[in-house]
C-alpha cells in the first residue's frame, strides 16, 4: 500500500482484497487505469477540502512505478526526536508544526541527511540515530511542475538536555519539545502527511 498526501488530501493505492474494515471519510474505488489517477491529482490539487480515495487494484507496485513517471521525483530525509523524558522534538514554519526534515544531497544516504536537517534546523549536535520507521509521500508544483517527495523518516534521539536553536533562514520559527500528553494542538494544526506519520508511531 502507498499513500500520497496533496494539500490536506490523499491518494492510496491498495490490493482490493487487502482490507477488511473501510475507513471512515475515505472514498473506495475501483482503479481501471492511470488517467483515474491523474485526474485525481488535479482534483486534490484544486480542493480546499480534504478528501482521502483509495483506489483498489490488482498490480500496485506495477500501478505505483507508472504513477511516480509524472513526476520529478525529489527525496528527502527527517527525524522524530526524543529525549530523555521522552518528549517530541517539533518545529514551527509556515503557520503549521512540523517535524525536522529536508532534502537528501547528492550521494548523502538517507540516515545521514536525517541527522543533518535535524541539527541544522534545531541548534541540535549529537543527534543518534535509532531506526527507520517509514517514508512518507506528498505531491507539490512549483511553477506548475509537478514534484513527488518521498520522506525517509527515522526515530532518533538525544541523551542530554541541549539549547534548541531554530533555523531562521529556512524559515523556522520555534523550535520546542513537546510530551505526549500536549500532542493535540500539534495535531489540529500540521500536515496531513505528518498527522499520518504520527499516528502510525504512536498507535
Amino acid at each position: 500500500m502507498y499513500q500520497v498526501f496533496i494539500n490536506q488530501s490523499s491518494i492510496t493505492f491498495q490490493h482490493f482484497d487487502s482490507f477488511s474494515d473501510r475507513l471512515k471519510n475515505y472514498l473506495y474505488i475501483n482503479y481501471s487505469d492511470l488517467s483515474e489517477l491523474e485526474e485525481a491529482v488535479d482534483l486534490l490539487k484544486n480542493s480546499k477540502n480534504a478528501l482521502h480515495l483509495v483506489f483498489l487494484m490488482k498490480e500496485v507496485e506495477i500501478q505505483w512505478e507508472l504513477f511516480k513517471r509524472q513526476f520529478e521525483i525529489v527525496e528527502a530525509s527527517g527525524g522524530i526526536v526524543f529525549n530523555p523524558l521522552n518528549e517530541m522534538l517539533f518545529i514551527y514554519r509556515l503557520g503549521k508544526w512540523d517535524l525536522p526534515k529536508g532534502k537528501v544531497e547528492k550521494g548523502e544516504s538517507y540516515d545521514d541527511a536525517a541527522i543533518r536537517e535535524v541539527e541544522e534546523e534545531c541548534g541540535l549536535v549529537d543527534v543518534l540515530l535509532e531506526e527507520k520507521l517509514m517514508t512518507t509521500y506528498h505531491v507539490y508544483w512549483v511553477n506548475e511542475h509537478q514534484i513527488l517527495k518521498p520522506t525517509h523518516w527515522f526515530k532518533m534521539r538525544v541523551e542530554r538536555d541541549q539549547l534548541l536553536t531554530p533555523q531562521e533562514e529556512e524559515g523556522i520559527e520555534q523550535v520546542c519539545w513537546v510530551a505526549p500528553i500536549g500532542m493535540e494542538p500539534i495535531m489540529n494544526n500540521t500536515y496531513a502527511s505528518i498527522e499520518s506519520l504520527l499516528k502510525n508511531i504512536t498507535s
